[in-house]
């Protein structure tokens, strides 16, 4: 009774290792043939096809997924995705990123113009689709003015970018904090022309930050573009504390930006609706302008 288990035993691992053998030498697999059978040069392709842009989260984070997975709808997004690629037609929306300096023109019935034209500097970019929203700061008069502006909102008749650059942080809300030297801007200010084919320029200013109290403690969020933020507000065995304690679990934290990663198959699929409704404009003769595009990547 003893050796027929033994034999069946051994004859169940001799079927494993050659199972396991011929999936590690082959390209497909018997037990998951649609993983296995993917190979990875299909995405290259595509990405070759289509022109992919190296930076598509940055330049598009509107088209970017929900963070939370259970509001994720695939149905939701593709109708938003229409709606929003149809915008995009109608207004000019150019690339920018947060620490750009634009000037929105958007539709006011209580001025005798009737319209509104602010000039100021991305602070914040945030949400995602239809509810897409960035905003804009500036210094007048000595009072620091904060203006945001829903990307798709139908009363913005004109976004141009005076000024295409990146800083140092993906979120200049501490500019509010922040000596007003670094949020004045000429509301007669004139567009910088930014060469095509070039690469997108990084500010490596760092503000300087009025004396405390503070909105928030800034210095606790590892800004990059404050200067010596630290050592104006805390003690040295504090800041050591919060340096060697208090973060140390970071480095150990493989999946932290899990959840806010760009997944590379969602890209592809959104540049191709980009493309397809693109052409399909083109060909009818509605219009010429181009909404799939990139400052870096464009030839001169």
């Amino acid at each position: 009774m003893w050796n027929s288990r033994l034999s069946k035993h051994k004859k169940l691992v001799i079927n494993c290792a050659e199972a396991i053998q011929k999936c590690s030498s082959s390209n497909s697999c018997p037990s998951r043939p649609p993983l296995a059978s993917r190979a990875p040069s299909d995405l290259q392709e595509k990405m070759k096809r289509l022109k992919h842009l190296e930076h598509f989260p940055e330049i598009y984070p509107d088209f970017a997924q929900s963070p939370v997975w259970n509001r994720r709808v695939a149905l939701r997004e593709e109708l938003e995705r229409a709606d929003m690629l149809e915008r995009r037609m109608q207004l000019d929306i150019p690339e920018f990123y947060v620490g750009s300096i634009l000037a929105v023109t958007s539709s006011d019935p209580n001025l005798a113009t009737k319209e509104n034209r602010f000039v100021g500097i991305c602070i914040r970019r945030e949400r995602e689709g239809l509810q897409h929203r960035f905003v804009l700061r500036n210094v007048i008069e000595g009072i620091g003015v904060e203006v945001m502006y829903e990307l798709y909102n139908p009363t913005i008749k004109k976004i141009e970018c005076l000024k295409l650059e990146k800083r140092l942080d993906s979120d200049l809300t501490y500019l509010i904090d922040a000596l007003p030297e670094y949020s004045t801007f000429d509301f007669n200010m004139e567009g910088f022309a930014h060469p095509a084919g070039t690469p997108i320029p990084v500010n490596p200013l760092k503000v300087k930050m009025k004396p405390y109290p503070w909105a928030t403690r800034w210095e606790l969020r590892g800004c990059k573009g404050i200067e010596d933020a630290w050592t104006q507000q805390s003690a040295y065995f504090k800041r050591k504390f919060q340096k060697t304690k208090m973060n140390d679990y970071l480095q150990y934290d493989f999946i932290a930006n899990y959840r806010t990663d760009s997944i590379l198959e969602h890209e592809l699929k959104v540049e191709e609706d980009m493309q397809t409704f693109e052409k399909s404009r083109h060909e009818a003769g509605l219009t010429r302008r181009r909404i799939f595009r990139s400052a870096a990547a464009s030839k001169a």
